[in-house]
């Protein structure tokens, strides 16, 4: 089977042709229909996110079932599934309290174990989410991330309503979290990016009902004295993942704010914690998802609520290379890498 894998230290990723591996009893093994690439692939491709040697990165991504494990259930083969990254032990305290994000045995896909940048992908059954057979294939490979951002707008979803929010970064979290949030009843919600992210802040402001500013060319602060009844945020999502940012977010918000930090940081951020202690401002983290908000995710993509339009791009698994070169250009905003047995360009 075709797939890529990570040869470490060097930039990008190798094509390969490799067995199609073999499955454990609580495994089943799938062929990709689509798979999404990531922030996080995006570290892996360029080196500085460490993985084992000949890792075959990728975790974004619908699947059939052409193979069941002598101990799976509940599943048949040619189900259309969608997997979840995280696969947890479900043994350890984080478990038990249903945080399997936080699992202290965690293992994910496409990072600690085989993804999904290949032809055939051996998936464990606990971290299957089963779909109807007409999913498109877009909307399926792109459910993952929204998870994510779902998980982000629960944080604070019974204190969103009326709400003014300010997100920064108009990648596809970003504008996933926007969308989230405006269903669950912001009130303004104005989002941030920088010149290259001039195409995605458009979308946003056409498809969202958002406010946009560009950070290299307008004042944040300024732009939020136009925006929002009070001049400030009430609740920040940080989804850009650059940690030299985060410091100048405190003062942006009201009293009593909130920043949830949706990215995944590399580097160190320095900040001013006076403008926390004296507005009594919450600081949360944000990882992935729970197994049930991934479900609720599926549930709000198959209702029709999620708009994808101008968010994906395909390519052929032949030419993964050129999407990771395309989407960190940002010719495109997210780039999803089909089977070459479709053909798609």
């Amino acid at each position: 089977m075709l797939a890529w894998r990570k040869s470490l230290g060097k930039y990008g990723l190798v094509k390969s042709d490799c067995e199609i591996p073999t499955i454990k009893d609580d495994e089943v093994l799938v062929k990709v229909l689509a798979t999404g690439i990531c922030g996080t692939d995006f570290g892996i491709y360029k080196g500085y996110r460490e993985v084992e040697e000949c890792l075959i990165p990728g975790h974004e991504f619908i699947v059939e079932i052409v193979k069941l494990g002598s101990s799976v259930t509940g599943y048949e083969v040619g189900d259309r599934v969608v997997p979840s990254i995280v696969k947890k032990c479900g043994k350890c305290p984080a478990c038990i309290q249903g945080f399997e994000a936080q699992c202290e045995n965690l293992l994910e896909i496409g990072i600690h174990i085989n993804g999904s940048f290949a032809e055939y992908v051996a998936v464990p059954e606990v971290t299957l989410h089963k779909v109807g057979k007409d999913m498109d294939l877009k909307t399926g490979a792109s459910i993952e991330p929204v998870a994510v951002a779902y998980s982000a707008v629960k944080k604070v979803l019974q204190f969103i309503p009326g709400k003014d929010v300010l997100i920064y970064g108009p990648g596809a979290i970003g504008l996933y979290t926007a969308q989230i949030a405006r269903i669950a009843g912001a009130g303004k919600i104005l989002m941030a990016g920088t010149a290259a992210d001039q195409d995605r802040l458009e979308l946003a402001r056409k498809n969202y009902n958002v406010e946009i500013v560009n950070v290299d060319e307008e004042d944040v602060d300024e732009k939020m004295q136009g925006c929002f009844k009070y001049g400030k945020a009430d609740i920040i999502f940080e989804a850009t993942g650059v940690a030299a940012i985060i410091g100048k977010m405190l003062p942006q918000l009201r009293p009593h704010g909130e920043l949830i930090l949706v990215g995944v940081y590399h580097d160190n951020s320095e900040m001013n914690l006076l403008p926390a202690g004296r507005g009594e401002l919450s600081i949360r983290g944000t990882f992935c998802y729970t197994l049930s908000e991934f479900e609720y995710a599926i549930r709000l993509v198959e209702a029709g609520k999620i708009n994808f339009d101008g968010i994906v791009d395909t390519v052929d698994l032949d030419h993964l290379d050129e999407g990771f070169e395309k989407t960190m250009s940002k010719e495109i905003g997210r780039a999803s890498c089909r089977e070459r047995v479709f053909g798609y360009v």
